[in-house]
């Protein structure tokens, strides 16, 4: 059995997450992992935004997600906060851990006052919208991107 915790809770683990995202998402030339490291830092303090979130299995960590200001969709400034980097290792994948992250991740913005959420999904959108999420627009451009929405109004009700 798995549990979730805020990363500020398992400060332990910021290498591993840290990693997991700098690979996933940032690595290429002429970046380092401090380009995850260094704002990943901020959420290692109890806050509403920024917030960590990472799974464990008998402590051994499986599974991340973040809450964050902005996701650098340049075309849409106004919308805040975002999921992001929502990442189960491959073995734990398909048991339920990313939904639990997202879960987690979502009572946290509702008890934080956050009344929407938004989050790039450049595949899996399937999977967020059996969460309750609905596309909220599609950016067309190198990297095709859907913008996925949740109002977190209807999440309480």
């Amino acid at each position: 059995m798995f549990e979730i915790r805020y990363l500020h809770e398992a400060p332990q683990h910021f290498d591993t997450v840290a990693d997991w995202i700098y690979r996933q998402w940032w690595q290429k030339p002429g970046n380092t992992a401090e380009v995850v490291r260094v704002p990943l830092r901020e959420h290692l303090q109890a806050q509403p935004l920024p917030a960590a979130f990472v799974a464990l299995d008998a402590e051994k960590p499986i599974g991340s997600v973040l809450l964050i200001e902005s996701d650098g969709v340049d075309a849409l400034p106004d919308l805040k906060p975002w999921l992001a980097a929502l990442y189960v290792l491959p073995a734990y994948r398909g048991q339920g851990v990313g939904k639990q992250l997202v879960q987690a991740l979502e009572l946290h913005a509702l008890q934080a006052g956050f009344t929407d959420l938004y989050l790039v999904a450049t595949d899996r959108v399937s999977f967020y919208y059996e969460l309750g999420w609905r596309v909220y627009t599609k950016l067309v451009g190198k990297n095709g991107i859907t913008i996925m929405h949740k109002s977190m109004a209807s999440a309480s009700a």
